[in-house]
């Protein structure tokens, strides 16, 4: 129970983090981290970003120093997000050979982020010029908005699959330990309790392959020769967010289960 409730919180940190000021248009990296360590994070990211994004409609600082603690604040956020998400995504394993190929390209493709990350904090640091500090700035929010955005959504859908997968496995387990002591059960449980029992089953069942099926097509469209791609981006994080939603509800019901058998 402890593993599907971990499992539950990752997932619904994935997604709080995909939508996150973690993209600079609307910045866990994935992470376990502490809901108000991660508020603090996106907090000074989003603050950061303000500044930066000033320099955009052309508002042009005049603070180099603060201008450049920003520019700083935005590189380590960038920096934990890459190591956070880096981790989660090596962490998967028997997948098949399509997914494992995938899975080395996303860890590449990260690894470039890494090493561009690396010159920029080397620019910076040789850079004190309020000039030099907002065109590296610049470059650097128009790379987040790109390659980065672009590499760092993949990978977090990647994770939010597999971790999903791994929901959805625990919450089959789950399910058939009922099921198997199911007549025992319906033995001892009063005649106006089984109908309940027998509702809250099936209902937990049908969101359980629900999940399931909406999982497999979210997973289908992330593979780079899917036979029926997705017309839009959004389109499989909202299956991920409508298979987890299912998975969790379906834990609900266990719950409900589990209280209707204790009275």
């Amino acid at each position: 129970m402890l593993y599907s409730i971990r499992i539950k919180k990752s997932i619904s940190i994935v997604f709080a983090l995909a939508f996150a000021p973690f993209f600079f248009a609307h910045g866990q990296a994935i992470s376990t981290a502490s809901t108000d360590a991660l508020q603090s994070d996106l907090s000074r990211l989003t603050e950061s970003l303000d500044l930066l994004n000033a320099i955009k409609i052309g508002k042009r600082p005049t603070d180099a120093t603060l201008l450049q603690s920003a520019l700083n604040n935005v590189i380590s956020i960038s920096e934990e997000e890459i190591r956070s998400v880096s981790m989660q995504l090596g962490a998967h394993s028997g997948l098949t050979d399509e997914e494992i190929s995938l899975q080395d390209d996303l860890m590449a493709d990260i690894a470039s982020l890494k090493l561009h990350i690396k010159s920029v904090r080397t620019d910076t640091t040789q850079e004190s010029g309020i000039s030099g500090i907002i065109s590296l700035a610049q470059k650097f929010k128009e790379w987040r908005d790109g390659p980065y955005t672009i590499t760092m959504r993949q990978a977090i859908r990647f994770v939010s699959v597999f971790e999903n997968n791994a929901s959805i496995i625990a919450a089959n387990v789950r399910f058939s330990a009922i099921a198997k002591d199911e007549n025992i059960i319906r033995s001892f449980l009063a005649l106006f309790r089984t109908t309940p029992f027998t509702r809250l089953m099936k209902e937990a069942q049908t969101k359980i392959k629900k999940a399931t099926n909406l999982n497999t097509r979210a997973k289908a469209a992330l593979m780079p020769d899917a036979e029926q791609p997705v017309d839009h981006d959004d389109t499989i994080d909202e299956m991920i967010r409508q298979s987890n939603a299912l998975v969790n509800a379906a834990y609900d019901d266990f719950i409900a289960i589990s209280r209707l058998i204790r009275k």
